[in-house]
């Protein structure tokens, strides 16, 4: 199996590419997918950096992931907000239990926009944080709800702290040191 990353014209290109090649030091295959309305697969991010995706969120050829991940950025977390197939995928992510992980603002404006956070302790950027309830707002910088299988993150300085916390989801400690010792990471 794989993980899923839906990014947007306007997602935020750190956080993207922070997430991709993290997992993939893991040896995860990454499924990067644009959600453009207009079905391209040419982005540009949050900052100007264009992105290319392996392919449009329509193109999907399999619906079965470990993980579905979902960066922030403005307009990105909008138009993935606004992308009929990707709620429909992160609801049966919840459905079946797997994982799904958020950060910046995505939690605040896809997740929760759907009710997708359930009861889940989570946190998000700190511009989007009095948007959540009191009772599950953390403000540590990673969050994994290990009972709603949903991981959440601040933002682009948190994204591979983010990233290997998915690592360790889906293939333990180990894996998740394995990959950050060569990446100096704290």
């Amino acid at each position: 199996m794989s993980v899923l990353v839906l990014v947007a014209p306007g997602s935020e290109e750190i956080e993207t590419v922070a997430i991709v090649d993290t997992l993939v030091r893991a040896s995860i295959e990454v499924v990067l997918a644009s959600c453009c309305p207009a079905g391209q697969r040419q982005i540009r991010a949050s900052r100007g950096v264009q992105l290319v995706t392996d392919c449009h969120i329509d193109e999907l050829t399999s619906r079965d992931f470990e993980a579905i991940v979902v960066p922030g950025g403005l307009p990105g977390s909008e138009a993935i907000r606004d992308t009929p197939l990707a709620i429909d995928l992160l609801k049966e992510q919840a459905l079946l239990c797997r994982w799904r992980a958020a950060l910046c603002a995505a939690p605040v404006v896809v997740l929760q926009h759907h009710h997708l956070l359930g009861d889940a302790r989570v946190t998000c950027h700190p511009g989007f944080q009095a948007q959540l309830p009191p009772a599950q707002l953390s403000t540590e910088r990673v969050v994994r709800d290990e009972a709603n299988r949903l991981i959440t993150s601040q933002g682009p300085g948190s994204a591979i702290e983010f990233a290997l916390e998915i690592v360790r989801a889906l293939r333990g400690d180990q894996a998740a040191l394995a990959v950050a010792g060569p990446m100096v990471m704290p």
